[in-house]
């Protein structure tokens, strides 16, 4: 998906750049020409346009598809460190309070990770709308795009928040029994716990 938008923007800048080269030549037959490079270039750029669209399309039917960088979101090191922390409460020696703690922290995690997965979709949707006008509105294409992008960049770091502030239950000794355990684990059967997904999101925690 990378690709296909490095390769509409692309379009967009050879049209500016090349379109006023051309009409500042007047050559015979350099009209002509012009006219069948922008033919050319408004093509292109519709049918890159709809790939782009396809791709949102497609990425939006399971969000626990990799995110728009290209992996799922779940740093840090793609652990559920507050699942972890549960999972191996006895290890750890968590007491009652920091497993209602952490319990907490996941549950509001969920409900929020919720509404902002919501909010995502919604966008896309209006995205992918945008990107199926012809001609396409490239200045609101552009705002949508980097209203997507914060959108998913607050998700992350909503989900980070909730990390730290679940590592900053434990005492300094648990801390350091979780960094032997996680330094000791290995993935894969008998290994890390399968991680838990907050419910429509697949961000992990």
């Amino acid at each position: 998906m990378k690709s296909i938008i490095l390769a509409f923007w692309a379009t967009v800048t050879l049209a500016i750049v090349v379109a006023p080269a051309a009409a500042g030549t007047p050559t015979p037959g350099s009209f002509e020409e012009a006219g069948r490079m922008v033919d050319q270039l408004a093509g292109r750029l519709g049918t890159l346009g709809a790939e782009l669209a396809q791709q949102i399309q497609q990425g939006m039917r399971g969000l626990g598809t990799p995110g728009p960088m290209g992996r799922p979101m779940s740093e840090p090191g793609g652990r559920p460190l507050i699942t972890i922390m549960l999972h191996h409460r006895s290890e750890l020696g968590l007491t009652p309070e920091q497993v209602t703690r952490l319990e907490a922290l996941r549950g509001e995690f969920s409900r929020e990770a919720i509404r902002r997965t919501a909010d995502i979709r919604i966008a896309e949707l209006d995205l992918a709308t945008l990107l199926e006008q012809e001609p396409t509105d490239l200045s609101k294409v552009e705002t949508k795009v980097r209203e997507v992008a914060q959108l998913r960049a607050d998700l992350r770091i909503a989900r980070l928040r909730a990390i730290e502030q679940g590592k900053a239950t434990l005492t300094p000794d648990q801390r350091a029994r979780l960094q032997t355990l996680l330094s000791g684990m290995h993935h894969g059967p008998g290994g890390t716990p399968a991680p838990r997904r907050s419910t429509d999101t697949g961000a992990l925690l």
